[in-house]
């Protein structure tokens, strides 16, 4: 009966990690200090909802992103699922534009996810 229990768990744990999004686009690691310097309009429209986004005390915003799964392509295309617990911080300016990016937590390389890349102009 004892080894029934722990095989059930072990199912909802692989069911659950499964319900992560999954990534498109190309096999290129996300570098989040690509976005310095791109507007926090462009990172919303790309990454949706933030997490959290408040007014700083210099007249900025705040704005953080929680990762909790992640779907990671492995070399043959299959997909692998890698549990994630990330917190990623976006501090912009006065005028919307993104001055620094940050992360903490454990395995915070984000990818590949081709949508979450900045775009090619800095507007």
């Amino acid at each position: 009966m004892g080894m029934r229990k722990y095989l059930a768990l072990a199912f909802i744990a692989i069911a659950l990690a499964a319900c992560g999004p999954t990534s498109t686009g190309t096999v290129k690691d996300l570098n989040i200090r690509d976005w310095v310097g791109h507007s926090s309009a462009h990172l919303v429209q790309s990454w949706g909802k933030p997490h959290h986004d408040y007014a700083t005390a210099d007249g900025g915003r705040a704005i953080g992103y929680f990762i909790v799964n992640q779907a990671v392509t492995g070399p043959k295309s299959q997909v692998l699922f890698q549990a994630t617990n990330c917190m990623i911080n976006f501090t912009v300016d006065r005028t919307g534009i993104i001055e620094d990016a940050t992360t903490t937590g454990t395995k915070c390389r984000i990818g590949p996810h081709g949508g979450m890349h900045p775009p090619a102009n800095r507007t």
